[in-house]
C-alpha cells in the first residue's frame, strides 16, 4: 500500500506528507534535518509545519532557543480525520439551517431563462399543450392561419378545450386574409387586421413568461424562449400593434 498516497487522501498536501514522515524517521528534529530528510527546501519545510501543527500532527520544544519539532503519534490522525468530520457537519447542519432564505433570495433575484427548439407537428402539439396548461391569456401575431390549416381536427379541439379552461386568445392577422379570418368562430377569441402587418413565415405566440416563435416550412420549427423580460418585451409590442390594428 502506497503510504503516500493514503495519507494525501486523508486531507495532507504532498509536502506536508514528505515531513511528517520524516519526522516520524528522526524523531526530535531541527528544521534543517527535516530538510535534508524530506527533501523540501527549507521556506516549504517551514510552511508545511505550521500546517501540520494547525493539525494537531506535528508539535514542537524549544532547547536553547531553538526549535525541535516532533510528529505526533500516528493514531492522531484518525482524530485529526474525526474533528474534520465533525467540522463538516457542523458546516452542513449550518447551511442546512439557512437554505430555505438562501432559495427564497435565489429565484427573487435569478430571473430563469432558457430556449427549446422543437420540430415537427409533434413539437408544435408540445407547445399548444403548454399554452393549455399555463393557463394565461394568448397573444398571437404574424399568423395566417396555419396552424388550423395544418393540424385541422387537432386545432379544434384545442380551441375547445381552450375556451373550456377560459383561456383567452387575442391574434392579429395581415389585413390581406380579413376575408377568410373573419368568419371563424372560437371561444374568448379576439382578431384585428393590420395591413402593415409585414408577410412573414414565422408567427409569434407570447403566454405567461414564454415567448414562441414558429416558422411555418414543411417541417415546422419553433423556439420557445423561458424568460419574463422576453416576454415582457414581446407582449409590450404586441399590445403597440394590437393599438393600431382594426377589427
Amino acid at each position: 500500500m502506497d503510504i503516500k498516497k493514503v495519507l494525501q487522501e486523508t486531507g495532507l498536501a504532498g509536502n506536508e506528507v514528505k515531513v511528517y514522515l520524516a519526522l516520524l524517521d528522526l524523531g526530535s528534529a531541527l528544521a534543517g534535518e527535516i530538510t535534508k530528510k524530506s527533501g523540501v527546501n527549507r521556506t516549504t519545510v517551514y510552511d508545511a509545519l505550521d500546517k501540520l501543527i494547525e493539525k494537531g500532527l506535528v508539535s514542537y520544544a524549544i532547547k536553547a532557543n531553538r526549535k525541535y519539532f516532533e510528529a505526533a503519534p500516528p493514531e492522531r490522525i484518525v482524530k485529526y480525520l474525526d474533528e474534520k468530520e465533525n467540522a463538516i457537519k457542523q458546516k452542513r447542519d449550518l447551511i442546512s439551517s439557512i437554505l430555505p432564505e438562501l432559495e427564497a433570495r435565489r429565484k427573487l433575484s435569478r430571473e430563469p431563462q432558457e430556449a427549446t427548439i422543437y420540430k415537427g407537428k409533434h413539437g408544435l402539439k408540445s407547445i399548444a399543450e403548454d399554452v393549455l396548461k399555463t393557463k394565461k391569456e394568448l397573444l398571437v401575431f404574424g399568423a395566417e392561419g396555419k396552424f388550423v390549416e395544418i393540424f385541422m381536427h387537432y386545432a379544434e379541439q384545442w380551441h375547445m378545450k381552450r375556451g373550456i379552461l377560459k383561456i383567452p386568445v387575442k391574434i392579429i392577422y395581415n389585413e390581406k386574409i380579413r376575408a377568410k379570418k373573419s368568419k371563424a368562430n372560437f371561444p374568448i377569441l379576439q382578431m384585428r387586421f393590420n395591413p402593415n402587418a409585414d408577410d412573414t413565415p414565422a408567427t409569434t405566440w407570447i403566454y405567461g413568461d414564454k415567448t414562441a416563435i414558429i416558422v411555418w416550412s414543411d417541417q415546422p420549427i419553433a423556439t420557445l424562449i423561458r424568460s419574463k423580460d422576453v416576454a415582457d418585451s414581446y407582449r409590450q409590442f404586441f399590445n403597440i400593434l394590437w393599438n393600431s390594428s382594426k377589427e
